[in-house]
C-alpha cells in the first residue's frame, strides 16, 4: 500500500524537504489532481469561529480520507516544507507544529494555549 502513495510526483518518488524544495512551484502541486480531497476544500480547512468538538470531528474526517489517499506522503510533505495552513496529508496544523513544521499564527489549539499564557502568564497570574 505504502507503494502506490509515493507516484503522487510522477518519476519523483520519496522526496524530502530538500528534494521537494527544489523540485519547481508548479510541479510540487501536478499531484493535486489525484488526491482523494481534490474538491472537498471545506472538510480541510477550518471555517470561522469553529468551536474545538466541531474541529475534532471534521479532522478526524479528514483523516479517513487521507488514509485511502494515493498521495499522502507528496502531500504530508509539501505541507511541511511550505508550512501550509489547514489539513494536509494525514496531519493537522498542530501535528505539523509538534513535528517542528509550524506555521507563524497557528489557529486551533496552539492558538488558544498561546491566547491563555497571554492572559494568565506563565505563573498562572493575569496582566
Amino acid at each position: 500500500m505504502a507503494s502506490h502513495r509515493r507516484a503522487g510526483l510522477g518519476g519523483m518518488r520519496q522526496l524530502g524537504d530538500e528534494a521537494l524544495a527544489s523540485v519547481p512551484h508548479w510541479a510540487q502541486r501536478a499531484w493535486m489532481e489525484n488526491a482523494a480531497c481534490h474538491g472537498r476544500t471545506r472538510l480541510f480547512f477550518a471555517p470561522l469561529a469553529e468551536r474545538p468538538q466541531a474541529r475534532a470531528r471534521r479532522e478526524a474526517k479528514a483523516r479517513r480520507v487521507c488514509e485511502a489517499c494515493p498521495v499522502l506522503d507528496v502531500c504530508r510533505t509539501y505541507a511541511r516544507v511550505n508550512l501550509e495552513y489547514g489539513f494536509w496529508g494525514g496531519e493537522s496544523e498542530e501535528d505539523r507544529a509538534n513535528a517542528g513544521y509550524g506555521v507563524a499564527a497557528p489557529v486551533g489549539r496552539r492558538s488558544q494555549r498561546l491566547d491563555r499564557l497571554r492572559t494568565v502568564g506563565p505563573a498562572g497570574s493575569h496582566h
